[in-house]
């Protein structure tokens, strides 16, 4: 026909083909009935009387399935070389060996469910998306019945493997959104279980790799909740790293739990009596104090591994000034250049923007900062800009990570101008978990963030 092949397929395909005898189609309608019809107790198998031993090609498409979604997790994301000291194992490489298990389970039920979603929305096959949903319906009801059990059943599955199905669900409905904000409940009961199981629990192996994957979540999920975490307490930001150490990512999130109880001593100020006011504002100045003092070190930590990066040596020649006054970014803002970094980084502007913000309840200097946090905020919208232009038409993960930053920006930003644009930023997540987030809500302790803009106004803003 003089078309020019295109050459192999190296995606997954479904071949529909015409099967001739009417008893062999029946007895093929009956086998994926029977596979479709596993429920989160028990797996009804009807085998069908074939002429012939017919293997199933159901694990195979699982796995194939999961090699994508460990493949794909990061996306344009994964950072471009290796973090100094990090995990040569991460909690994803465990995904393959809980599918594997011989015994039917909500884990396998929510890593199929995810991995298929995954896998549908990238190639655009609504049918495996649709299956997906069916799939995740069934790790619901299997992970519900689960928990309702008593101790002795519920010991016959691995606290792990729980937690790795809760931990799925999460990812499932920030991609599809079933429901608004249903990746919250997700979050909050995984690190139910988590805490169930103690600090200690979490220093080694699997409930060590999730607890470092689930605390940026929890975070988030507090800030959607204006409540402080338990992980934010001294016994879980130290416990679970007693064998291994910190990453600079997780001293990032330390710093964000650091604001996290800023946030809850700030919210307890607004609304108390005159009272209290006197001893909260003490205390809120201290806690301020030394998350300002945590973000100072994270970004002296942040300057190092950029130059081990770039195979540079650190710049000490010039005395640095005091970074907590100084207006030059020089002395401030950090440098992004790729998608891993402008998240990175703007998680350490938004931590900014709301401690310079909180100082309005503190100190009669406050306002010395408000440009300051403009350009805090600046970089924020910019590293979504970059992140979008780098990304393809349909949101990546890149563009998800800024989720949060951006709705920090819209309601903690000095400038009205700016809040707009985060907005409006906002408003391009139309789909997914995070769909409807620009709306006005009290949540990210937004009832504070009012309470600054109107008892000090910013002029010309």
């Amino acid at each position: 026909m003089g078309l020019k092949c295109p050459g192999a397929r190296t995606d997954a395909f479904f071949v529909h083909a015409v099967v001739p005898d009417a008893s062999l189609r029946d007895s093929s309608s009956a086998a994926v009935t029977a596979f479709q019809s596993r429920s989160p107790h028990k797996v009804m198998m009807h085998p069908p009387q074939l002429t012939a031993l017919q293997p199933s090609r159901a694990d195979a498409f699982d796995q194939l399935f999961v090699s994508h979604f460990i493949d794909a997790f990061f996306g344009e994301a994964r950072p471009s070389l290796p973090i100094p000291n990090g995990p040569s194992k991460i909690w994803l490489h465990e995904l393959p060996g809980f599918l594997a298990s011989p015994c039917p389970s909500p884990v396998q039920f929510s890593i199929r469910a995810a991995s298929m979603l995954s896998y549908g929305t990238i190639t655009g096959d609504v049918s495996i998306k649709t299956e997906a949903c069916r799939w995740y319906m069934r790790a619901l009801q299997s992970l519900r019945h689960l928990l309702s059990l008593d101790d002795l059943a519920s010991s016959l599955y691995s606290p792990e493997s729980t937690v790795c199905a809760a931990v799925m669900l999460i990812h499932f409905e920030t991609s599809a959104g079933t429901s608004p904000k249903a990746w919250l409940p997700h979050v909050n009961g995984a690190a139910s279980l988590l805490e169930a199981q103690g600090p200690e629990r979490c220093r080694d192996g699997f409930m060590h790799q999730i607890f470092r994957h689930l605390r940026l979540q929890t975070f988030v999920a507090a800030m959607a909740d204006n409540r402080l975490h338990p992980f934010a307490s001294p016994q879980w930001t130290t416990v679970p790293f007693e064998s291994h150490p910190k990453l600079i990512f997780d001293n990032l999130v330390d710093v964000l739990f650091a604001v996290l109880r800023c946030l809850s001593t700030a919210n307890h100020l607004i609304s108390s009596d005159a009272n209290n006011t006197r001893e909260l504002q003490v205390e809120l100045g201290k806690l301020i104090q030394s998350a300002r003092l945590q973000i100072h070190q994270w970004r002296s930590e942040a300057m190092l591994y950029v130059s081990l990066k770039e195979d540079q040596s650190p710049s000490i020649s010039e005395p640095e000034e005091d970074d907590a006054t100084s207006l030059n970014p020089r002395h401030f803002m950090l440098p992004y250049t790729d998608i891993p970094s402008a998240a990175l980084v703007s998680l350490y502007d938004a931590a900014n923007i709301i401690l310079l913000r909180l100082l309005h309840l503190v100190s009669p200097t406050a306002s010395l900062y408000d440009a300051r946090i403009q350009q805090h905020t600046q970089s924020i919208l910019s590293a979504h800009e970059m992140i979008i232009a780098k990304s393809s038409s349909e949101p990546g993960r890149g563009s998800i990570m800024m989720v949060q930053q951006l709705k920090i920006a819209a309601l903690w930003s000095s400038s009205s101008q700016q809040r707009a644009v985060a907005v409006k930023m906002l408003q391009g997540f139309r789909k997914g978990g995070f769909a409807g987030i620009s709306a006005p809500s009290h949540e990210y302790f937004a009832d504070v963030a009012a309470y600054i803009l109107r008892e000090y106004p910013v002029e010309g803003t």
